[in-house]
């Protein structure tokens, strides 16, 4: 009634010395009646030396040794879905884009400041997504509205076209100061796919220099545009968003703002 298993050696039967028997390949068996979960059933094993085939096995010695089975322990943990998203300052004199900060931003707050005509300012930000959701991320962005005088809509300083053909969904150079207007553009630390950068030589961006977009406007029913993105697990993934303002002699004097909504959405 017993599982028989055997470990053949040459040698005389009673040789001293050490022997190891490797069992593998055993099923447990079924928990005994009236079996306690978490509580081990005991079984009795037999070990018995037998002699040669000229014995007929003969028993020399035997032994009996107990063994405990219990069920296995299931561990578990859960892992909650999460996502953080930060803007940063970048400090005046750093280099975003291929060119300096004019003037620091922070968290909250792109200050142009006062402008001299038909001279660039620039300014940035810095983006940051973590996130352990198993899809990625995407970053978009989306504008109220163009830069409007005391933060009406009667007078604006317009989104830049750039040198000619810049929309928010339409990249183009941007190198000469008297084409006036508002207007941004990437550059990429770390992050895993970006729309595009200041440093693209493609499309209407030729010299790689300053390629930049308008930001889209919710006030002209635009779609918000997506920068940045990743397809699976993130940690600290950024790049930063480098804001360019030029204004003309004709622009009305005044003090012009708008909001810009940037948002990180992750799929889970």
């Amino acid at each position: 009634g017993n599982h028989c298993f055997e470990a053949r050696y040459n040698g005389t039967n009673n040789a001293s010395g050490t022997f190891t028997f490797y069992i593998n390949r055993l099923i447990n068996p079924a928990p005994a009646t009236g079996h306690a979960a978490g509580t081990a059933d005991t079984y009795t094993v037999t070990i018995q030396h037998l002699g040669d085939r000229l014995s007929n096995y003969a028993v020399i010695d035997s032994t009996t040794v107990k063994i405990a089975v219990v069920e296995s322990v299931r561990v578990t943990a859960t892992v909650d879905p999460t996502i953080t998203f930060t803007l940063a300052a970048v400090g005046v004199g750093t280099t975003s884009c291929g060119v300096p900060a004019d003037i620091a931003s922070t968290a909250t707050a792109v200050p142009f400041g006062t402008m001299a005509l038909n001279t660039f300012k620039n300014l940035a930000q810095t983006l940051t997504v973590s996130t352990n959701a198993v899809g990625g991320y995407a970053v978009t962005t989306i504008e109220n509205d163009q830069l409007g005088k005391d933060g009406g809509t009667a007078t604006f300083i317009a989104d830049a076209t750039g040198d000619g053909a810049m929309t928010h969904e339409t990249k183009d150079d941007w190198h000469t100061a008297t084409q006036n207007g508002f207007g941004y553009s990437l550059h990429n630390s770390d992050a895993a796919a970006i729309v595009f950068q200041y440093s693209d030589t493609d499309g209407s961006c030729a010299t790689g220099t300053f390629c930049a977009k308008q930001f889209a406007a919710t006030a002209d029913a635009d779609t918000a545009q997506s920068l940045f993105s990743s397809t699976t697990v993130a940690n600290a993934e950024n790049a930063n968003v480098c804001y360019r303002l030029t204004v003309g002699a004709t622009q009305a004097a005044g003090d012009y703002e708008n909001n810009i909504t940037y948002t990180a959405t992750a799929t889970f």
